[in-house]
């Protein structure tokens, strides 16, 4: 019997364990590189720790036919600990969502902890019978229907990034959705244990590695993509259809760095960035490749809104402490994309031409 129950803990736990162990020396490696990303997993990492112990204790008790107060709350902790930590990766993914909707996340887990607190002096939730058996109330499955709804929120979430591009993204967030619905129907279901806890920690195993691999696509200052980045996204665009390019060059940067210095030079890259992207079409990208070094490449997106675009992001940067030139080619038929780009960089080149004579035209009239 025991070597029976030793055998299933081995079982349940080996799998969750090693991806636990990896994550862990992995992070410590990589944190000096990606502080921020290995961060945001502290907090799924400690839960699922945790989550693992909460379950080899319910397990140990249930073997153990333990009707008791000490199974009730290993059963009570085990539900909201599997919400927190789903709430906990919920909460990486809109990062950059206003903190109203992060708020209200707070709600469903309330809910669940209010309702599973019955347990301990009702038999609206569960109880155990006297042969060590688990027994269901009316409100058993509220932790169930809550995880499923924040699914349906984390794939609703998912389907709407599709707007700005992020079809990488909304992949891997899905398929964690589906592993984890699909890990708890089969626990429900066939009455088995260690399925969700292996599909939770492959999931966080699977979505750190996705945020490592976008980190390094980034670039550090500003997080627009970086030079790479714009070499690898560009590489099969040679002869492709409706493509438009957009060569920026911020005016006047040696200046700011030598007058103001260098926390200067990066705050007026970072402010161009932030003002570039709030004008972005679904379909566009921008761009990091040099210093003060900007392309933005549009795929599928309507010509004359790209225009329009175009002389928004133009009005904005009046109405702001730096100028930048812009130039622009739309790709020809059969042509290659380096040529394209060529020609964007010379209408840059001239409009920075055209800057300056404007410039020197406006101190002699001072004069």
């Amino acid at each position: 019997m025991y070597d029976s129950f030793l055998q299933e803990l081995v079982q349940i736990n080996f799998l969750p364990l090693c991806l636990i162990i990896f994550l862990i020396i992995f992070i410590t490696f990589n944190d000096v590189y990606e502080h921020e990303v290995t961060q945001m997993f502290v907090r799924p990492m400690f839960l699922l720790i945790v989550l693992i112990i909460i379950d080899n204790i319910d397990y140990y008790l249930l073997e153990g036919r333990n009707t008791g107060y000490i199974h009730t709350l290993s059963a009570f902790l085990g539900y909201n600990v599997r919400l927190l930590l789903m709430v906990s990766l919920i909460l990486i993914e809109i990062r950059d969502e206003r903190n109203i909707y992060k708020k209200i996340l707070a709600i469903p887990l309330m809910v669940n902890l209010v309702i599973t607190s019955l347990a301990f002096f009702t038999h609206l939730v569960f109880w155990y019978g006297e042969d060590g058996e688990i027994m269901r109330g009316p409100l058993a499955y509220t932790p169930h229907v809550i995880s499923l709804g924040l699914s349906i929120v984390l794939f609703y979430y998912a389907v709407y990034i599709l707007r700005y591009d992020r079809w990488r993204e909304c992949i891997v967030v899905c398929l964690a959705t589906f592993l984890s619905l699909a890990g708890t129907a089969v626990e429900t279901i066939f009455q088995l244990r260690g399925i969700l806890i292996g599909v939770v920690s492959l999931d966080v195993a699977f979505f750190y590695m996705y945020m490592h691999v976008e980190h390094f696509k980034l670039d550090t200052l500003t997080g627009a993509n970086n030079r790479i980045s714009f070499y690898a996204d560009t590489r099969n665009l040679d002869s492709s259809d409706n493509v438009v390019i957009f060569s920026i060059d911020l005016n006047d940067l040696k200046i700011i760095n030598d007058t103001q210095g260098h926390l200067a030079g990066d705050n007026a890259i970072r402010s161009v960035t932030k003002l570039i992207k709030r004008h972005l079409f679904k379909g566009c990208h921008l761009y990091r490749i040099g210093g003060d070094e900007f392309v933005i490449v549009c795929i599928g997106a309507d010509y004359e809104r790209l225009l329009k675009m175009k002389k928004d992001i133009e009005f904005d940067i009046m109405g702001s402490a730096y100028k930048f030139a812009i130039g622009y080619a739309k790709m020809n038929e059969g042509e290659k994309f380096d040529d394209a780009y060529r020609r964007a960089d010379r209408e840059m080149y001239k409009n920075k031409r055209q800057m300056k004579g404007e410039r020197r035209r406006d101190l002699l009239d001072i004069k």
